[in-house]
């Protein structure tokens, strides 16, 4: 039986997949595509950002009008994605169930978590506790604790690749639905229902917000935000193509995103933007898919530029 090591698994993947894996850059860990096992860092801190741009990438071309135009699919593999990202996978692959582009990607990507320790595990505590029978991966490392990590798959994709490396020392686990039971735990529950009683608080929303420039680096950050234009393209019809459509990641934040004909805008001021975006994260994303739409892994924290806190946020909404 081979020993296992990330090293080895990360040069075997790279025969196979394009890598993307922590990448530490001038101060930042940042995930990025790799050439080489010792690019990727062994840190167990999150990383600044998250899988979402390999997955949904911020432009892409969904078509043009031209017929039999194909796109090429590229097969990946994430490593070192953390539990609490694990957890907003889940949210994309049920969001996304029905969409070609994410699948085709998705389907075309092998998915390796490793426990890494948040920022703040106290904010994350919040949270009902993840297990991994709850998460979808291939493989998971569980290297948080001393001696040899301890090895999981959570696929058969997952067994082929351990089993042609010659590792056969880790256990299989099988993916038991997101959530036990169907429905919102109770941790999860108490913060929609604390949520739902500040909605219509209009001092509320106007206090965390007096800070906020609009800026939308909170919901690029975010591993669950997914909200998209669609944008048409001209072309050139002597070259047998006449425009492409286009997705393109917007923000709630953007003073165009609630824009609509004739000059309406239904989300005029920073409140009311602030006031969407919980609303979406804690009672319509839940009350949509059972799921909460924060994972709890304080990126939109760490990126904003006047330091909007959603711990004080949620810990101000509790007290109601």
């Amino acid at each position: 039986m081979a020993k296992f090591t990330t090293d080895k698994l990360i040069e075997f993947l790279l025969k196979e997949y394009t890598v993307i894996a922590p990448v530490e850059k001038e101060g930042e860990l940042l995930f990025q595509k790799i050439g080489n096992a010792q690019e990727a860092s062994s840190s167990l801190q999150i990383p600044k950002n998250s899988f979402k741009q390999f997955l949904l990438p911020h432009e892409e071309v969904l078509f043009n009008f031209a017929e039999n135009s194909k796109k090429e699919l590229v097969s990946q593999a994430i490593f070192g994605i953390s539990i609490v990202d694990l957890k907003a996978l889940l949210l994309f692959d049920q969001m996304f169930a029905k969409d070609p582009h994410y699948q085709n990607r998705r389907q075309n990507t092998v998915i390796i978590g490793q426990c890494i320790v948040p920022d703040d595990p106290k904010f994350l505590s919040i949270f009902e506790e993840n297990v991994l029978e709850r998460l979808k991966f291939d493989i998971f490392i569980d290297r948080c604790k001393n001696g040899d990590p301890k090895i999981f798959t959570g696929s058969s994709l997952g067994q082929k690749i351990l089993d042609r490396l010659k590792f056969s020392n880790y256990e299989h686990i099988d993916f038991k639905g997101a959530i036990e039971g169907g429905k919102l735990d109770a941790k999860s529950q108490k913060l929609k229902e604390q949520i739902k009683k500040v909605v219509n608080n209009k001092k509320f929303w106007e206090e965390f917000a007096k800070e906020c420039i609009l800026c939308g680096k909170c919901t690029v950050a975010c591993p669950t935000c997914y909200c998209f234009d669609l944008v048409d393209e001209g072309g050139e019809i002597s070259k047998k193509q006449s425009g492409v459509r286009k997705r393109r990641l917007s923000s709630c934040f953007y003073e165009d995103f609630a824009s609509v004909a004739g000059g309406e805008n239904f989300l005029k001021t920073k409140a009311e933007r602030l006031r969407n975006y919980y609303i979406h994260k804690f009672i319509r994303t839940p009350e949509r898919e059972q799921l909460l739409g924060c994972v709890g892994c304080l990126r939109c924290f760490r990126v904003c530029p006047v330091g909007i806190d959603i711990r004080k946020i949620l810990a101000a909404a509790m007290k109601y």
